[in-house]
């Protein structure tokens, strides 16, 4: 992927930070695999391994119900055949504590003819144990997650 043809990413990153969480949908794979800070004991419920559409929405689902995300800012994107390493500030407030966050997220994504079919995404869990205090994870992020 050539950085000219990235328009569609950045437009996908700016619609998602608008709160355009469909955008996202619009660009998987269909066997799409998603992985979030496999298995962060502080994001139980969208942590780990998540494949395909459904898989996806699972950990969305998670996200939303738990926090709300108030700023998505990229910051750097550079790219390495269908490679793309993207750097993001997030913003965010955990609902139950009203505690808010900000942290730095590292995504690297494998992407093919405008499809995402590998996501990762990385983050520091000590800044977002900051923001749950000792709600974070539990059962529910365990039933969430499928076999990595």
């Amino acid at each position: 992927m050539a950085q000219a043809d990235l328009a569609w990413l950045r437009t996908l990153y700016q619609r998602y930070g608008a709160g355009d969480v469909q955008a996202v949908f619009d660009h998987l794979s269909p066997d799409v695999e998603w992985i979030s800070n496999r298995e962060s004991p502080v994001f139980a419920p969208m942590s780990g391994t998540f494949r395909g559409a459904e898989g996806v929405r699972r950990y969305f689902d998670g996200l939303i119900r738990d926090w709300s995300i108030d700023r998505h800012d990229m910051l750097d994107i550079t790219v390495e055949g269908d490679d793309v390493r993207v750097t993001n500030l997030v913003g965010a407030t955990y609902r139950k504590t009203g505690k808010r966050i900000e942290t730095v997220t590292h995504h690297h994504l494998r992407v093919n003819n405008g499809r995402i079919e590998r996501f990762e995404e990385r983050f520091d869990d000590a800044v977002v144990a900051l923001g749950c205090e000792a709600d974070c994870g539990g059962e529910a992020g365990a039933a969430a997650r499928l076999p990595g």
